[in-house]
């Protein structure tokens, strides 16, 4: 079986789909599985690319002509296609090694850098956040949240 997009579809197919959706829709909540029962009724064999919310536009765009039974291959509406902007975020708590290397000048044994090397006072102090990282291990990660901002 071949793919085929759902608007591609002639009007009077996407009519005759649009009007199985619209009479269950008005007796119950529509789904995906719902749509696809739809289009094997009236007896497309090929797999469809389907998009629900190209039959929920013509439906919502046609709505009158669907409630007064009155929609035809001449007045039905389709609906364009259009690019939106989506702004969402994630809130991502994450765990992270990260890795530096640091050349420092001391007077002082291994030990004294060590003891002193996160001290904030004396000579054999190392400001590390001025150093760029050469690695980072990613330990573990927990998505806390989603959501979308805007769409435009």
């Amino acid at each position: 079986m071949g793919s085929l997009e759902i608007h591609l579809l002639s009007p009077k197919t996407v009519i005759m789909i649009s009007k199985l959706v619209y009479e269950q829709e008005l007796s119950a909540a529509f789904d995906l599985d719902d749509l696809n029962r739809a289009i094997k009724k009236i007896g497309i064999r090929t797999e469809l690319n389907l998009d629900v919310s190209f039959i929920y536009e013509v439906i919502k765009l046609n709505a009158d002509k669907f409630a007064n039974n009155t929609i035809t291959v001449e007045n039905i509406i389709l609906p364009k296609l259009k690019t939106l902007e989506v702004d969402y975020y994630k809130t991502i708590s994450e765990m992270v090694n990260y890795y530096y290397k640091v050349n420092v000048e001391s007077f002082s044994k291994q030990k004294k850098i060590v003891d002193n090397f996160f001290r904030y006072d004396g000579d054999d102090y190392v400001d590390i956040d001025n150093y760029q990282e050469y690695d980072k291990e990613y330990r573990d990660s927990e998505h806390l949240d989603s959501g979308i901002n805007d769409i435009t």
